[in-house]
């Protein structure tokens, strides 16, 4: 039997990952608790006990096992939620506060939130257990383009929309790539706003830089999907065309807050 961490001759390595992160990867656990089963002797590959959660695996090559059984097979989940206000993007909160994971159905393998929104921000949120998808909803490699309404603190005045249309230098350094900028004709407080990339709290930064705090940030889209009247606190399933039209199958349209 080939040892772990070795390459299979006369084989292209299709993903090679972590043993913690293939274990995660399948819902067998999460990144911590896959490195505990690891440490404790509980998971094989190549029928060799590895106690190592770095070892790099390929899941497509190795025969990883957990209790002495293959990784199950576990199908693709892609759903959208309509995160609410006060609830944090992650699975649980030292402070106790109210997570996404509390208003996800129950029964569904492992899955991570594609970006984040932040406590007080609302809208469209991505949830897959597909990391490649995630990677390319996220990454600007992908240029997957994220819409927001956002309520400034001030009205937004032309030429600070002009320097985000050209690419804003964030303080600190950072440029952003060109974002789309349209302010509403009826109250210049409010504006839609469009990227393509996901720096951390992306939006917030610009308008900090310009000076014009955000008071309320909500997103609308993230490439084809949208909420359409998905309410608040609920969560629906892509289709088909949404989930191959993100993973760069087919055309569509237009994060982190």
């Amino acid at each position: 039997m080939r040892r772990p961490g070795t390459p299979a001759r006369g084989k292209t390595p299709r993903r090679r990952v972590t043993l913690a992160r293939a274990l995660s990867k399948y819902g067998i656990a999460s990144r911590a608790e896959a490195r505990r089963l690891i440490l404790g002797g509980e998971v094989s590959v190549n029928g060799f006990t590895v106690r190592t959660p770095g070892t790099w695996v390929d899941p497509a090559l190795d025969a990883v096992t957990f209790g002495g059984k293959p990784l199950p097979r576990i199908p693709r989940v892609y759903l959208a939620m309509h995160k609410p206000p006060g609830v944090v993007t992650t699975r649980s909160d030292e402070r106790g506060r109210g997570t996404v994971y509390d208003l996800l159905p129950e029964g569904l393998p492992w899955i991570f939130p594609v970006g984040r929104l932040d406590l007080d921000s609302t809208g469209l949120l991505l949830f897959t257990n597909d990391t490649a998808f995630g990677e390319r909803v996220t990454g600007p490699a992908g240029k997957v383009p994220k819409t927001y309404i956002v309520l400034l603190e001030r009205p937004l005045v032309e030429s600070d929309a002009a320097a985000m249309r050209g690419g804003l230098v964030l303080c600190g350094g950072t440029r952003c790539l060109p974002a789309g900028v349209s302010i509403d004709r009826r109250d210049a407080r409010r504006c839609r706003v469009v990227i393509t990339e996901g720096k951390n709290r992306q939006i917030r930064r610009m308008f900090e830089t310009l000076g014009n705090p955000v008071v309320r940030l909500h997103r609308l889209a993230i490439g084809p999907v949208d909420l359409g009247d998905l309410r608040e606190g609920k969560v629906r399933e892509l289709t088909r065309g949404e989930i191959a039209s993100l993973s760069g199958e087919g055309g569509g349209r237009g994060e982190n807050g």
